[in-house]
């Protein structure tokens, strides 16, 4: 049997296991925003926002940070003002900014890159915690997208910045079904040419007793790059207080595309490692198989990836050496290492 057909096996394996493995169910998780999701992400996502302290803004890189922070929080209270009364008077905001800096190189060096990407996101419970305001050039909100086979979540370079809104649940959907709607409106800019773009999303969490499954389905229209469809379904299990196991299952179809015009699914498995509260290991097998010409292994991955918190507690670095395995190569290896350096940081108050 060849490494082709090995490989479709085995991600078989990987995708019907979780499935069968699921218990009885147990009750569902919901969440009103994006933040609260974050805040009830299961053990495997351990790196989580932090509060920057005042008394530690001595140094300048903390100074430049605090005072981005700072600009976002007070316009974040300036829009929540106008949705003031006397049941939310009180209620505090919360702000997220996260920034990545990120390069990858490989031995072929064909699919070498880097970029800067940033992410703002402020809720505003004075709207009954149902609009959030979004300013980013990283869109994909770091779920795995990987056209060239690279590492997992594969940071892809964006050259367009999107500044708007997600509103959440305004129908009131979920009385009737269960998880979490959303629809994020926002204008993007790049090279100064504006594009309108709506996004649809549904989230919702299970836990059973052994697994929980999330499952999401985004749905985006671009004014300029048309229709965009994404869904994905996790399998998660906690295997101790330091192993964290993830079936990972996405399929991405979009309208343009430059070199492929099918659907792409990517199928992954990620073991977890956490040494301690700053540093962990994830052991990952991702995979990458196209529906055109035929629906065909198009990459093949193993990748180590080390993550630790450094210098400060909203400071992280990032280490992944991997090595592929493409169908254009004839299934040559190829290695390559990814790195990134990216700060997490979060203001609640006034």
């Amino acid at each position: 049997m060849d490494i082709k057909s090995t490989t479709n096996f085995l991600v078989l394996l990987t995708f019907i296991f979780p499935v069968l493995s699921i218990a009885r169910p147990a009750s569902s998780v919901d969440s009103d925003s994006d933040i609260d999701i974050e805040e009830n992400r299961t053990r495997g996502d351990f790196w989580l926002y932090q509060e920057i302290d005042p008394e530690q803004q001595k140094d300048p890189v903390s100074k430049s940070l605090g005072f981005v922070l700072n600009k976002s929080h007070q316009f974040a209270n300036w829009v929540d003002h106008f949705f003031d009364d006397d049941r939310t008077k009180g209620i505090k905001n919360t702000t997220r900014l996260k920034l990545s800096y990120w390069g990858y190189r490989e031995k072929e060096s064909r699919y070498d890159d880097s970029d800067f990407t940033f992410n703002i996101r402020i809720k505003l419970p004075r709207a009954q915690k149902r609009i959030q305001f979004i300013m980013t050039n990283d869109p994909d909100e770091n779920l795995a997208n990987s056209r060239s086979g690279g590492v997992f979540p594969d940071q892809q370079r964006s050259d367009e910045t999107t500044v708007g809104f997600r509103f959440f649940n305004l129908l009131d959907v979920t009385k009737k079904i269960p998880g979490d709607f959303s629809t994020a409106m926002g204008v993007g800019f790049s090279s100064g040419s504006p594009a309108f773009r709506i996004e649809p999303r549904y989230i919702y969490t299970h836990n059973f007793e052994t697994w929980s499954t999330t499952f999401l389905q985004k749905v985006r229209w671009h004014s300029r790059d048309k229709w965009r469809t994404e869904t994905r379904l996790d399998f998660d299990r906690a295997l101790s207080d330091k192993y964290f196991l993830r079936f990972n299952n996405e399929i991405l179809w979009e309208q343009k595309q430059d070199d492929f015009g099918g659907i792409e699914f990517r199928p992954r498995v990620i073991l977890s490692r956490v040494f301690s509260s700053k540093q962990a290991l994830l052991y990952e097998w991702n995979n990458l198989f196209r529906s055109q010409p035929d629906f065909f292994l198009h990459t093949t991955s193993l990748a180590l990836r080390y993550r630790r918190q450094i210098w400060r507690p909203w400071l992280f670095v990032e280490v992944t050496p991997q090595v592929s395995f493409r169908d254009e190569d004839d299934w040559k290896s190829s290695p390559g290492i990814f790195a990134k350096l990216e700060v997490l940081l979060s203001k609640t108050g006034n």
